[in-house]
């Protein structure tokens, strides 16, 4: 049986690193890769806004250029998988073929300061394998629990 790693793709600096990681994991362990892109349709109220057939080749589309711009020629077999629905159920459903789920610390939320992301925390806590959480090199992410007694020498 081949070792698969499943890794989220959102196009952000987070996404990318994990995509980086996966493939070198995969590759170590003589395995494959599936990339997975989840999309949804805006929520606005009228209706027929929004052709859902556009937007999934246009979410296809843009997985295809993410994955060929990061990693342009693949050392393993890699597949694309393009989901519709919200991105942390997508990731934790594609979980239960993997041996592994990877997905960056950060997405393309605003709330860039926050120590995880949602969909990470979500995945973390819900995926159906085990769980890397990818973070940029270099990145430092400050305790989320500090020792109260570290400062009360001070």
């Amino acid at each position: 049986m081949t070792y698969r790693i499943v890794v989220g793709v959102d196009g952000s600096r987070h996404g990318e690193a994990a995509l980086r990681w996966s493939v070198d994991e995969a590759r170590a362990r003589s395995g494959e890769l599936v990339a997975v892109f989840a999309w949804q349709v805006p929520f606005v109220s009228i209706p027929g806004a929004f052709d859902r057939g556009e937007l999934e080749q246009a979410a296809k589309e843009f997985l295809i250029e993410t994955v060929s711009r990061v990693i342009p020629t693949p050392p393993i077999p890699l597949h694309t998988l393009v989901a519709e629905g919200d991105p942390a159920a997508a990731l934790v459903e594609a979980s239960r073929s993997a041996d592994l789920l990877a997905v960056g610390i950060r997405g393309r939320s605003p709330w860039a300061g926050m120590l995880l992301g949602s969909v990470s925390q979500r995945c973390a806590a819900g995926a159906r394998c085990p769980v890397v959480l990818i973070k940029l090199p270099g990145e430092h992410m400050p305790d989320p629990w500090p020792d109260p007694l570290a400062s009360a020498g001070e």
